[in-house]
């Protein structure tokens, strides 16, 4: 905003407005070398100003700003959850296995379980929780297979069940996009914006959609998503309405629900030139069209088959393409109401 001014500028100016008949203009004069450290520090303020633009005006650039301009409205960063999982326990009966004994994935990631659990009849079952936040301890079944610290008696541990729940905090552009909801769409009385910011404020939602009237007079029907605008677990859904149902006005009958998968695939064969390869066709293609299914999750309710030859005939190196599908057609996908585009495989030959 201040590039133009420089300490040059800053000293010609002061000498320009200097009304005594002195030698001022010259370089080693007696003024001019009492003015040039003077517009170098005047200058230092200039520059300076530039930092309190992303503090007056926060964006997802403003770093730890944004935590404090979204304070002054009682609005604060989701800290995100950990995931939990139940394991399997196979050793000798009457192994005790104590609470907050850690299992562990083959890389790194760390569980604890919560309760105290006895070997019976060859296994036990516990709930253990992740260690630390994240979407990354979300794993797959079978992955929870490892000891911290290996013990007398027990034989093995694994996960029946992918581990679920764990959310990452909340992004910067997350919050901004929240706090400048908060003064852009004012709430009152239970509106529309209200329950959009209350189900918002609860860790391991992203996107919601808020329909009135959903079962008729004093309903309101919730549909939430995940931060990737993918469903979420049931331990979200109910935090979510438990959260609404503190702040509802009274008389409202609320209904949370996630949102439903509608899985999108896409398979294409493209000719290409020798700047790029058919495996970065592939990954490129894959993130735009995932990218494009998150943008358009709870706004628009079709996947626009053309839009999605636009991406492809977008990607570097790609000249054309002689066949391509989408959920192994060539038309546009309707996405239902209560349902958000997920991204399934994408093919490349």
């Amino acid at each position: 905003m201040y590039e133009d001014i420089t300490p040059e500028s800053i000293k010609q100016d002061i000498l320009s407005n200097m009304k005594i008949d002195v030698d001022k203009q010259r370089e080693g004069s007696y003024t001019n070398e009492l003015i040039s450290p003077v517009a170098t520090e005047l200058w230092k303020f200039y520059t300076a100003f530039n930092a309190l633009i992303p503090i007056a005006f926060v964006d997802e650039t403003s770093g730890g700003y944004i935590d404090k301009r979204a304070a002054e409205v009682n609005i604060f960063r989701k800290a995100g959850t950990k995931a939990h999982a139940e394991l399997t326990l196979t050793g000798e009966d009457r192994t005790v296995i104590p609470a907050g004994t850690v299992f562990l994935t083959p890389d790194g990631l760390e569980y604890e379980t919560a309760d105290k659990a006895t070997i019976l009849g060859g296994t036990a079952t516990v709930t253990a929780n992740a260690v630390e936040v994240g979407e990354a301890y979300n794993v797959a079944a079978g992955s929870i297979t490892n000891q911290y610290n290996s013990m007398a008696g027990l034989s093995s541990v694994t996960n029946a069940k992918a581990a679920a729940g764990g959310t990452d905090p909340e992004t910067d552009e997350s919050l901004v996009n929240r706090y400048y909801a908060y003064i852009q769409k004012p709430s009152t009385s239970g509106n529309i914006h209200d329950y959009e910011k209350w189900a918002l404020e609860v860790d391991g939602v992203g996107a919601v959609k808020v329909t009135p009237l959903q079962n008729g007079p004093g309903t309101v029907g919730i549909l939430i998503a995940g931060p990737q605008r993918q469903p979420v677990g049931t331990d979200i859904v109910s935090a979510c309405a438990a959260h609404i149902e503190e702040h509802r006005p009274i008389g409202a009958t609320v209904t949370a629900a996630s949102a439903k998968s509608l899985t999108i695939s896409v398979s294409a064969a493209v000719t290409i030139d020798s700047s790029t390869t058919k495996e970065t066709v592939q990954e490129t293609l894959k993130t735009r069209i995932d990218e494009y299914l998150k943008d358009i999750a709870f706004e628009n309710y079709t996947v626009l088959y053309n839009h999605v030859a636009y991406l492809l005939l977008g990607i570097d190196g790609v000249s054309d393409y002689m066949e391509l599908k989408v959920n192994d057609g060539t038309s546009n996908i309707t996405i239902a109401a209560d349902e958000v585009p997920v991204l399934g495989t994408v093919e490349v030959t």
